[in-house]
């Protein structure tokens, strides 16, 4: 199916705070950093196993959040994705999309209570409410002592951030998304990085312990996107935020084509939505759930929030 791009808008019902957590770690023994290869000039800084959890960290592309598994369903509209409930250590929750196209390091099984770290891709647009939804392209599973970035590394293997220089070693484990063995160049990509120790410098240098080489497009990061107020929105009586089909839509850059008769709304040519209808053709030979089904009010047509959360996730 054909989809035209979507215009950078977050859409926002309120203020909303979000919080992104960066790497973390616990104390750990002695440690040296592995010897680098011969064309690495050797690290005379101090090695330190870093002890303090670093509890905010804004990343060039990505954006991560740490919390506690709260709920685990079946996503409603996504084959075999996952809708998770997080919840911080500050008590703060957001809801996280776990898809086939999500990354993901360490167990792959989750359950409640499991500590999980999301990353997401911060340029792409976001519709924003409370709590906070987020499509997962990484997600990491508790890694005890050891910390993770994901990050576009340049030529050098410096993160676009400069808080962190790569040295590879004999010993670094470096795979695809498929979680197979990468032997091509790593400079000017996007890498999740495991690793346990730093140099006490301007960037910090480590030897990874595994590096995993992300499918990522190569395009531009693009300028921080303009937050809008969506008018007329509402809650359903079971909890659902409705919004207006053809304004947000619009905002996004689909057409919108209203069928009275029918009573059916089409986007792009493509999706077509029918009021009171939970099923909607994303094309002629495709259907997909939607989380409630389409209400005209007042002369205007609602649908639920979640679907163009879906929508702009695609």
């Amino acid at each position: 199916m054909k989809s035209k791009k979507l215009l950078s808008g977050m859409l926002t019902l309120g203020m909303l705070s979000l919080s992104t957590v960066g790497a973390f770690a616990v104390d750990s023994e002695e440690v040296r950093l592995i010897s680098a290869p011969a064309d690495v000039i050797p690290i005379s800084a101090e090695i330190i196993p870093i002890k303090a959890p670093i509890n905010e960290l804004e990343q060039a592309r990505f954006y991560s959040f740490r919390g506690t598994v709260k709920e685990i369903n079946d996503h409603w509209s996504i084959e075999g994705a996952k809708f998770i409930s997080l919840e911080n250590e500050d008590g703060e929750p957001a809801n996280v999309i776990i898809s086939d196209s999500t990354y993901v390091e360490g167990e792959k099984e989750f359950t409640v209570g499991m500590e999980l770290t999301i990353f997401y891709d911060g340029t792409k647009p976001m519709i924003m409410i409370y709590p906070p939804q987020y499509s997962a392209k990484v997600v990491v599973v508790d890694q005890g002592d050891k910390f993770v970035k994901v990050d576009y590394f340049d030529e050098n293997l410096v993160s676009i951030d400069n808080n962190l220089k790569l040295n590879i070693s004999e010993k670094t484990e470096i795979i695809n998304e498929d979680g197979q063995a990468y032997e091509g160049e790593l400079a000017n990509k996007y890498l999740t990085v495991i690793y346990d120790v730093t140099t006490r410098s301007i960037p910090a240098q480590t030897n990874p312990l595994k590096v995993i080489v992300l499918d990522m497009e190569e395009e531009a990061i693009e300028n921080p996107v303009e937050e809008i107020e969506i008018p007329k929105s509402y809650t359903n009586e079971e909890g659902i935020t409705m919004v207006p089909l053809r304004w947000v839509a619009e905002k996004q850059g689909f057409t919108v084509k209203w069928n009275g008769e029918e009573q059916s709304i089409t986007l792009n040519e493509e999706s077509i939505l029918k009021i009171g209808e939970t099923e909607y053709n994303v094309s002629p030979e495709e259907k997909r759930k939607i989380e409630t089904a389409p209400v005209l009010k007042d002369g205007t047509t609602f649908v639920p929030l979640s679907f163009f959360e879906n929508r702009l996730s695609e």
